[in-house]
């Protein structure tokens, strides 16, 4: 149309057509093309796509055909003969699919008729392969915004950093890696069967007000193939409800065990253990149900690698829906590989697919009752500082969280789930205050937004541990290289770390990248007053690899060690002969890197570590961002972890792998870049190794190493919050090292 009556205009001569331009806005062709052709509306935006609506998951697990071949008596109609399962035949223990099989009861069970059905009538207790059943909860394809694990080895390998990788929308990759881990279990399970069975488990059952699915519980423990156990109950909330579900099944080797008064979850578990007399321990909830073979798998996986624990993966389910004996909807698989410092942040590791031996129990000391909550996760970090458990990549557990209603209306309910959060968010700051109080060293500082922090060392406990394996070190200096521009407080307060906690010998270089005249005359009355250190000016703000080239050009005829460090750092004790004992027990690796603790709140956090709580501080070197796992049981005796790249904020390198590399590549783009190039390098070039240790604990405060800032006070750590404990701050042991 705009066409055509351009054309017919285009005879007008060019002064009428200006005039006419001027009386009609617009344009004459424009206001005539929207009388004639209004403009076309833009469509409604499309309503938002709303959940598909929650399938009938019992009906999709029923076989109409399959179920009337095996019962003639049932009518031919599918829909008929759906309702006679329900109302009859589960019951009866009949099963709803061939994929179900006919449940072997152990020799000594003997499970009631009338509970015969959750065993009979659920997927999980009468193994079925657990990707029939998940296939079911696989509504649509995720979106993935990552690269999926497509073997096992791949997902392990990120699921070390990301528990709760599978979840809750399911893919094809997920459903592989379920079968994986199916595959691991039926092999596991099949290990020195016989020999088993010596074992005695006691199993520790505290049950609460909310009694949740406690039969289906107790029928998951019946029905294990490992017979040789005890079940050990102790009610602390609604106790005639707990009790009459207990009571029900007459087996002599479920145990109530009575208790007066109010007492705690932590109180009731102790006094379940005391009252134990197996040489495992496994615990368990009202809100879990066991595979089959789950004690079995993990006594097999404890004995075969001589662990003193072993733990499995459990599968997360929102609600529990009792025609499916399923979940109401798939939430997640939570597993890790054995993560020690993501198990200081997040409470990863659940006690309800954990067995450990008895002695263990005594060593580590009971659950902590003087605690408000978070008392497993509490236990947990005490245990895995005294041993390494046994992961078994395994689908072992079923927990299902209760269904909440999430519509608040009240202003009752409002302060309800208010006070609900505050009390949660104290309890786990009152265990986390336990975990800091364990370390024999720890150091407030305060950041530049104002909050306060307590840097604190790995635990006294490990620290005794791995006495005898450093004191085994050869005599070595080792050369620390600090590229700094502009800073002055951070410097001193890494300087004076480095000075506290090394004892080994050592030298510091210090690479001024350019910092104005008034900052490097500081620096040099600064490195003037410090034994073992030396300063080194680049005249112009060159940037990180230039500034770290010419250091190593400084330190290359010395033949010694080189760790390269940056200056918003905090070491803590026994960093460096940790990070040197690497390199001495691995001759094939050429760097050592430690753990790289940011503090709570900062941004970075969550992109490394997407399951970390940013309410506490968390090590950021095993990397989701870098997806930089390769192995994470490279060394399971010292829980060292081989990385494919770790940046240089912290690495010590042998010197003759700088020789070979020649330092960093100052050409090609930003420090991160040259960080990415030479980690590359040292692995296909010269065949090493880098490895991670979590025995290193190193804090990166700021990261102004690598920043340009427009004055020394733009980033600073306020020195003043260190010389002085916070208010709160515990006591700490007389030979404690202090702030001057």
């Amino acid at each position: 149309m705009r066409a055509l009556l351009k054309a017919a205009l285009s005879g007008i001569p060019w002064p009428v057509r200006r005039m006419m331009k001027a009386v009609v806005p617009g344009g004459f062709v424009q206001a005539t093309a929207k009388l004639v052709a209004p403009p076309i509306q833009a469509p409604p935006p499309a309503p938002v796509p709303k959940e598909p609506p929650r399938k009938d998951i019992a009906r999709l697990l029923f076989d109409p055909r399959w179920y009337v071949s095996r019962h003639p008596e049932v009518p031919a109609d599918h829909d008929e003969a759906y309702k006679h399962y329900q109302t009859n035949g589960r019951l009866a223990g009949h099963s709803p699919t061939p994929l179900f099989a006919d449940v072997p009861l152990p020799v000594r069970t003997t499970l009631p008729q009338e509970h015969l059905f959750r065993a009979t009538a659920s997927p999980i207790l009468s193994r079925m392969p657990p990707t029939q059943y998940l296939e079911l909860y696989r509504f649509r394809e995720k979106r993935t915004v990552y690269r999926p694990s497509t073997t096992l080895a791949e997902y392990l390998r990120r699921a070390m950093i990301k528990p709760d990788l599978i979840g809750p929308d399911l893919t094809e990759y997920d459903l592989r890696i379920v079968a994986y881990m199916d595959g691991e279990k039926k092999r596991f399970s099949a290990d020195n069967i016989e020999a088993s069975q010596a074992d005695l488990v006691s199993i520790v059952l505290v049950a609460a007000d909310d009694v949740g699915v406690l039969e289906d519980t107790i029928v998951s423990v019946l029905i294990q193939s490992h017979e040789n156990w005890e079940l050990i109950v102790a009610n602390i909330g609604d106790r005639a409800e707990a009790d009459a579900v207990v009571c029900q099944f007459d087996d002599a080797r479920i145990k109530r065990l009575p208790l007066d008064g109010y007492i705690t979850a932590g109180q009731a578990r102790n006094a379940c253990v005391a009252a134990s007399s197996g040489n495992l321990i496994a615990y368990l909830a009202p809100t879990t149900l066991w595979d089959p073979d789950c004690l079995l798998v993990l006594r097999n996986r404890m004995r075969a690698t001589g662990a003193r624990a072993s733990y499995g993966a459990q599968v997360v389910w929102n609600g529990f829906d009792a025609d499916s004996r399923l979940g109401w909807s798939f939430k997640s698989i939570r597993f890790s590989p054995f993560n020690r410092s993501l198990i200081e942040n997040l409470d990863t590791l659940s006690t309800t697919v954990l067995i450990h031996d008895r002695s263990l129990f005594d060593e580590v000391g009971p659950f902590d009752d003087s605690l408000s909550g978070h008392v497993d996760w509490d236990w947990i970090t005490r245990m895995t500082e005294a041993t390494r458990p046994e992961a078994a990549p395994c689908l072992l557990g079923h927990h299902f969280l209760p269904q909440r209603n999430e519509s608040i209306t009240s202003e009752t309910s409002v302060e309800s789930v208010a006070r609900e959060r505050d009390g949660e968010v104290a309890a786990l700051r009152e265990a986390r205050a336990k975990l800091a109080a364990r370390a024999d060293w720890s150091q407030p500082f305060m950041t530049t937004d104002g909050r306060e922090h307590l840097a604190f060392s790995i635990s006294r406990t490990v620290r005794a541990a791995r006495r005898g394996k450093l004191a085994g070190l050869p005599a070595e200096r080792v050369q620390i290289l600090i590229p700094n521009y502009e800073s002055l407080d951070e410097l001193a307060m890494c300087l004076a770390s480095i000075a506290e906690h090394t004892p080994s010998p050592y030298n510091v270089l210090v690479v001024d990248n350019g910092s104005s005249d008034e900052t490097y005359a500081r620096l040099e009355s600064m490195i003037a007053s410090l034994d073992h250190a030396s300063l080194l000016r680049e005249t112009s703000a060159s940037g990180f690899s230039i500034a770290v080239n010419r250091g190593l050009a400084e330190l290359a005829d010395r033949n010694d060690k080189i760790l390269i460090l940056n200056n918003d750092t905090l070491v803590t004790p026994d960093w460096l002969d940790e990070l040197r004992y690497v390199l001495f027990k691995h001759e094939g690796a050429g760097m050592a890197v430690p753990r790289q603790v940011i503090p709570a709140g900062t941004k970075a956090l969550k992109l490394h570590m997407p399951a970390a709580d940013t309410r506490f501080e968390c090590d950021i070197n095993l990397s989701s961002q870098h997806d930089n796992i390769l192995d994470p049981d490279f060394d399971p005796d010292d829980n060292l972890v081989e990385l494919g790249f770790a940046p240089l904020f912290c690495g010590l390198i042998r010197p003759e792998t700088i020789k070979a590399l020649g330092g960093l590549d100052e050409r090609n783009g930003p420090h991160y870049r040259s960080d990415w190039i030479f980690c590359e390098a040292l692995r296909r070039i010269l065949n090493q190794r880098i490895l991670y240790t979590p025995h290193s604990k190193i804090y990166h405060l700021q990261g102004v190493a690598t920043r340009v800032r427009d004055t020394s006070t733009q980033l600073r750590l306020d020195q003043s919050s260190v010389a002085q404990p916070a208010p709160d701050a515990r006591a700490k042991p007389d030979h404690q090292s202090e702030r001057p």
